[in-house]
């Protein structure tokens, strides 16, 4: 762990000097972070690096935008609580993966090297290094970032080198042959006979000669165009003959054709996508059982909201009333109001379940995250409903796609349901959630 750090460390602090032109010392750090650094996280210890080392690194590498800060800030606590087994640490690239899919950094959607990116290359690389982890060449949009931090000169004077294999590209070649068959356009078939007269006589013939070749194939070409725009004209001419009855009637069944042809209603991505919900992290104040159903608690939960949801939930057959007490869960807040057993229920609390459903629990969103957040799932991050029209069975068409994978991190087609202190998961692994 120490030796992560001082890599960390040393990392940053090159990244600090080549932004401000000046060495970042161990005494430049902030009163008291040196000394009680022990048991601190590496996103902390990054943090106060960059805040000691002032403007311009500070500002740049913290976040230049609000939005930005705020996505530093989230991933620099996933860097500090970077650990645990096996199992944990490949699920967990997974979902660095994931992120990384559509993005070139991990906060930000430009270019831009942040903190961010500095805290979690220190953890990864110490991560591949070490447990020489045997499926990374299945993560790719991964592999592409660590190959584009380690790039850059201050990582490569702290970190080795992971050689990282990239995809070739052989670009298609299309034969002259091929290019001169019949269908194709007189544009296409200049394009073909000047890089065939190009090929002939760039082996035998001068520049100029080379110039006057490819003015002889243009005029060619020119000619060409000029016979074809002839005899289009010539064939539009004939298609007249019909006189304006002809037309009009033409373009009536057109117009018939064009009704018959319409293309079938997609379905508005308000009704299907993932974005529609809006799920908070909430806490369990109170829970009893539901006076009409023995399968079923009554919950009231703080979502921030100032004053607690009741929601039923039919979680009883798995849990103890103590069980689900002070517990954090994700409720859906904005399913409409309606009463279960005639107990009035304004929210669901969203839960894992395995294939045959005799193991069912509430998805736990991580330790850190607060009270009333959003829970988001990246790039999904519009606005969600007030209300989910029962009618449009918004809920039911996205359900299916609502999943935990191999690790318990819950997801939305395969991309991870993301709070500010990190994923949520449970320990139901390959589980549906409902």
């Amino acid at each position: 762990m120490a030796a992560k750090q001082e890599k960390a460390r040393k990392l940053i602090a090159l990244f600090c000097k080549r932004i401000n032109s000046t060495e970042v010392s161990q005494e430049s750090l902030p009163l008291g972070v040196v000394v009680e650094e022990e048991g601190k996280g590496l996103g902390f210890i990054c943090r106060c690096i960059v805040e000691a080392a002032g403007s311009p690194a500070a500002d740049q590498l913290l976040g230049t935008t609000p939005e930005m800060q705020a996505e530093v800030s989230q991933w620099l606590s996933f860097a500090s609580s970077f650990s645990g087994n096996k199992l944990n640490i490949d699920g967990r690239l997974k979902l660095l993966n994931v992120h990384l899919e559509n993005r070139s950094v991990f906060a930000g959607r430009g270019l831009e090297i942040s903190v961010a990116d500095l805290s979690m290359f220190a953890v990864v690389h110490d991560i591949v290094t070490e447990e020489s982890f045997p499926e990374l060449v299945k993560l790719p949009h991964l592999l592409r970032w660590i190959d584009y931090i380690q790039s850059k000169d201050e990582a490569a004077k702290v970190y080795p080198h992971i050689p990282v294999e990239k995809a070739k590209f052989d670009p298609p070649r299309s034969s002259p042959a091929a290019t001169a068959s019949k269908g194709t356009s007189v544009l296409a078939i200049s394009s073909s006979v000047r890089s065939q007269t190009t090929t002939t006589v760039s082996d035998t013939a001068s520049s100029s000669e080379l110039k006057a070749e490819a003015t002889n194939v243009e005029v060619e070409v020119s000619k060409a165009v000029e016979v074809s725009v002839k005899n289009d004209k010539k064939a539009a001419a004939a298609t007249t003959v019909g006189g304006a009855q002809g037309d009009e009637a033409a373009a009536q069944e057109s117009s018939k054709k064009v009704k018959k042809e319409k293309p079938p209603a997609q379905k508005k991505e308000s009704d299907t996508s993932v974005s529609v919900l809006d799920i908070r992290v909430g806490l369990i104040n109170k829970v009893w059982k539901h006076p009409g159903a023995d399968a079923l608690y009554v919950e009231e939960i703080d979502i921030g909201e100032g004053s607690a949801r009741q929601v039923v939930s039919g979680l009883a057959k798995f849990l103890t009333p103590e069980q689900m007490l002070n517990r954090k869960v994700l409720v859906l807040r904005n399913v409409k109001p309606g009463k279960v057993r005639d107990v009035l229920s304004s929210g669901l609390v969203l839960c894992a379940s395995n294939s045959d459903h005799s193991q069912c629990e509430p998805v736990l969103p991580p330790e850190g995250s607060k009270i009333g957040e959003r829970v988001t799932v990246p790039g999904y991050e519009g606005s969600p409903e007030e209300v989910l029209n029962p009618k449009k069975k918004q809920f039911e068409k996205i359900q299916p796609d609502l999943t935990t994978d191999d690790s318990g991190i819950a997801n939305y087609q395969g991309k991870p349901f993301m709070t500010s202190a990190g994923p949520c998961r449970s320990s139901i692994l390959n589980g549906t959630i409902k």
